[in-house]
């Protein structure tokens, strides 16, 4: 059952998405045309204003989709529709985090996917020499080692999927009974006060851990060698141990946040 509800939210949500693909590309194959043929300033200027349009709608339309995947699907006459299915709010709550997840991470593609096109397209560059930048891309992803990209892959996906999560835990607490005059910054409040927990959490374990570091100068050397790309190879054992945690404390999140969501929903729901 768990298959046909990813295929009802695809197929409810898809539309929104193709739309934000095609804009971004359109925008990158327009934009550097206006550049590069027009020499009139009010023109290019105007230019500028339609590419950050087009960054505000892409943000925009993503919100409003994965609105529409979570809280327009549950908590309004969908939702109705939704909850008499002969499945479980953990199945419900499931379906949506992995395809609002797949989306934003095939969104974050494509926008790669255009900029490089934009970069290209405003500085072309010789087939001999992209091709060198390529190589030599894969090279230092290479140095880096398997289980550090593996571990970056991973930790960016369960960032992901914990930030949708957050978000679907703050639409379900602006639906509770007690918040039906404030349900819109009831649900931001909410949002931004499970983030700065967040941080407030990291930065304690940072606090707790310090009299643990025997050498703090050596450990303090290595971290800030992490910003330098050039000098992660010296320091890959800290650095994927930094990422591993930070990705167990990420699942950690994503499944509290996942069981106080599914409580609401058992206990709480509240529908239009």
């Amino acid at each position: 059952m768990l298959k046909k509800l990813i295929k009802y939210d695809i197929k409810s949500t898809w539309r929104d998405f193709t739309g934000i693909y095609l804009s971004i590309l359109l925008g990158v194959i327009i934009l550097p045309f206006i550049f590069n043929n027009v020499n009139n300033d009010f023109i290019v200027i105007t230019g500028g204003f339609i590419a950050f349009g087009i960054i505000i709608a892409v943000i925009v339309i993503t919100i409003i989709s994965l609105f529409k995947i979570f809280n327009t699907n549950i908590y309004s006459k969908e939702g109705y529709l939704t909850l008499t299915l002969p499945v479980t709010s953990r199945q419900i709550l499931s379906s949506k985090l992995i395809v609002s997840s797949m989306w934003i991470v095939l969104t974050m593609i494509v926008s790669v996917i255009g900029l490089l096109i934009f970069t290209l397209l405003i500085a072309p560059l010789p087939f001999y020499d992209i091709i060198n930048e390529i190589k030599a891309t894969i090279a230092q992803l290479a140095g880096l080692g398997g289980p550090t990209i593996l571990l970056l892959i991973l930790g960016m996906i369960v960032s992901t999927v914990k930030e949708v999560a957050k978000l679907f835990l703050a639409c379900s607490i602006a639906h509770l009974k007690q918040f039906n005059k404030f349900r819109v910054p009831v649900g931001v409040l909410s949002y931004f006060a499970f983030s700065w927990a967040e941080t407030i959490v990291v930065q304690g374990v940072a606090l707790i851990s310090g009299p643990f570091i025997k050498d703090k100068s050596i450990f303090m050397s290595k971290l800030n060698g992490i910003s330098d790309l050039g000098s992660l190879q010296d320091a890959l054992g800290l650095f994927n141990w930094i990422i591993g945690l930070s990705t167990l404390y990420g699942v950690f999140l994503i499944l509290a946040y996942s069981i106080c969501n599914i409580w609401i929903l058992n206990n709480k729901l509240d529908l239009d």
